[in-house]
């Protein structure tokens, strides 16, 4: 009775993060092994549960994948989330194989293959895809992105693309200084999210750099960035370093 109740509680879940009305509900990461069915990659909040005595849950917000085929002996999904490195998935009692992946601190499009008894192949149930230049096609899929918080600073969005984020819902108006604009206030003005972060994305060639925010007119560091140095008057600014 144990097991058909966790094998109807996984459909039902599983089911309800197939819906707008499901979005968001927990998932807990051991009622996978009763799955009955497949679907392409879904956002969800899974439970993990310690796998050892005294360990607690974590809740980890990512991206699920799925792939149904009772007849394979070995499943695995490949993709640039592990540089195609074929990882491990996990098989259902309905043979139905499954893979986690927690959530990336960047909004990288992610394109993959599910590796079947080592035949690389598409993800039948997503329709989104991409041309893998060799005559066929990768699956392509949008991560599940970390949730910024408060304690926010600066982050890589390509290659040579820098996001400065500055956590100050209360602020009116905020913009950056630093060496790569010659610390003129008036260059770079940083917008506001509804979320009360303040953000601007600009590139930066590979090099050092010394900079702050002026925020209402007060010059600050970057609290939360622990790099740090001395501007051309003696006063603490922030470091960051692109290579």
């Amino acid at each position: 009775m144990k097991y058909k109740a966790l094998a109807i509680l996984a459909s039902i879940m599983f089911l309800a993060f197939n819906s707008d009305e499901g979005a968001g509900k927990p998932l807990y990461y051991s009622s996978l092994k009763f799955l009955k069915s497949a679907d392409g990659p879904q956002q969800v909040n899974m439970i993990l549960s310690g796998r050892r005595k005294g360990q607690s849950t974590v809740d980890s917000f990512g991206t699920l994948f799925t792939y149904k085929n009772r007849g394979a002996r070995s499943v695995q999904i490949s993709g640039s989330f592990s540089r195609w490195k074929p990882e491990r998935m996990e098989r259902s009692d309905n043979g139905v194989w499954y893979y986690f992946l927690p959530a990336r601190d960047r909004a990288r499009e992610i394109t993959y293959k599910f590796v079947v008894d080592g035949i690389l192949i598409r993800d039948p149930l997503n329709p989104d895809r991409v041309d893998d230049r060799m005559g066929s096609y990768m699956s392509v899929a949008q991560p599940a992105v970390k949730p910024e918080g408060r304690h926010v600073s600066w982050r890589m969005a390509g290659a040579t693309m820098v996001e400065f984020r500055l956590y100050r819902p209360e602020a009116s108006f905020v913009s950056l200084v630093g060496d790569f604009n010659h610390w003129n206030p008036e260059d770079d003005l940083l917008a506001k999210g509804p979320n009360g972060i303040w953000r601007l994305k600009k590139k930066l060639f590979p090099g050092v750099y010394r900079y702050k925010f002026i925020i209402d007119g007060e010059w600050t560091p970057d609290i939360y960035n622990q790099r740090s140095a001395s501007d051309d008057t003696g006063e603490v600014c922030s470091l960051i370093e692109i290579k």
